[in-house]
């Protein structure tokens, strides 16, 4: 298996992969070079990483501007979300690479009102997208990763940001209805439902959902928050996990990593692990397999592959296999490594 991911990266990233293993050039978005040295975490070949490539890559972050910091004109700027799995990916290269915030970082203004309201200890997120669980929530989640990965980072301001990320995370349980544990920022049911049947038309409204309140969950994941209505979180992500098969949608993508880490952590909340479940995450483990050995191809985006091989690991750990055969290595809890997919 973990051939044929470094085949489909060779064949058609070949110019990216070089960039990161070889300290060669390429032009590429902050996305697919994050979606590279994730692909590469989760293969177990992080190590190729040419040092040259750790340093490039910050030094191409300090050119875009950031949410949370006072732009300086920058013709690039990062939303909240891809700030949030650019930290990541930095997370990732830190054991091999060391700390990189500061390069990042250098003679950037904190202006972190842009990301949360401190006064109420909450996100800020476009308030007009309250219908829209999974836009909304890469605001909401995406907000305190930030904080949570600068906050365990040789970042000056560290020591502050770290508590101020824990109460941005209880601050955010504000926006999870306390018996399903789902997002509810609506104000009115009646067209609530209007827009989930519109969503419907391409996209189930219930895994759009589970997509959204997981950026939120992550983050409480990697600090070992406790989740609200456990249960609740996961009765519905158990029945979405065993109706959709192979996957929750055409192809394996991080939809599928939502539903899966939610079953396996709210699994470990609650205290009890469902063999039904164990059964279905063996069953995407083989489809995910399949998948790489017969449509891994042009057509297959660069972004999907880490939310891919992310659910192939966190069907490992909810099937109790201490090793991965596929990718001769130990399953990878990505999101306690790197706190955002």
């Amino acid at each position: 298996m973990k051939q044929h991911v470094l085949d489909y990266l060779e064949r058609h990233h070949g110019a990216l992969l070089a960039f990161w293993t070889t300290g060669g050039a390429c032009e590429a978005t902050v996305e697919e070079h994050c979606d590279l040295v994730y692909t590469l975490e989760l293969t177990g070949e992080i190590g190729r990483i040419h040092p040259s490539a750790a340093a490039n890559f910050a030094q191409l972050l300090s050119g875009y501007g950031l949410p949370g910091w006072k732009r300086r004109g920058e013709a690039n700027q990062l939303n909240v979300h891809n700030c949030a799995y650019a930290f990541g990916t930095l997370n990732l290269l830190r054991p091999h690479h060391g700390d990189l915030y500061a390069r990042v970082l250098e003679g950037r203004e904190l202006m972190l009102d842009e990301i949360i309201d401190e006064q109420s200890a909450t996100p800020r997120y476009p308030k007009w997208l309250g219908h829209h669980n999974w836009r909304v929530s890469h605001w909401i989640g995406g907000a305190p990763s930030i904080l949570w990965s600068l906050g365990h980072s040789q970042y000056a301001p560290a020591a502050a940001l770290k508590p101020l990320a824990e109460r941005i995370l209880a601050g955010a349980d504000k926006c999870l209805d306390r018996k399903t544990g789902l997002i509810k920022l609506y104000k009115v049911e009646a067209l609530q439902k209007l827009f989930r049947l519109l969503y419907g038309v391409r996209h189930d409204p219930d895994l759009g959902d589970l997509g959204g309140v997981a950026h939120i969950l992550w983050v409480n994941h990697a600090a070992g928050r406790s989740y609200i209505a456990p249960e609740s979180l996961l009765a519905k992500s158990s029945e979405l996990f065993r109706a959709h098969a192979p996957f929750m949608e055409a192809v394996p993508y991080c939809l599928d990593f939502d539903v899966v880490q939610i079953v396996r952590t709210a699994a470990m909340q609650v205290g009890s692990v469902s063999p039904d479940d164990v059964r279905r995450a063996t069953g995407m483990m083989a489809s995910i397999e399949g998948f790489f050995a017969s449509r891994l191809n042009a057509e297959y985006r660069l972004h999907k592959l880490p939310g891919a091989l992310a659910t192939y690991h966190e069907c490992a750990m909810l099937a109790e296999q201490g090793s991965i055969d596929g990718l001769r290595m130990k399953p990878v809890d990505i999101i306690r490594k790197a706190f955002w997919l």
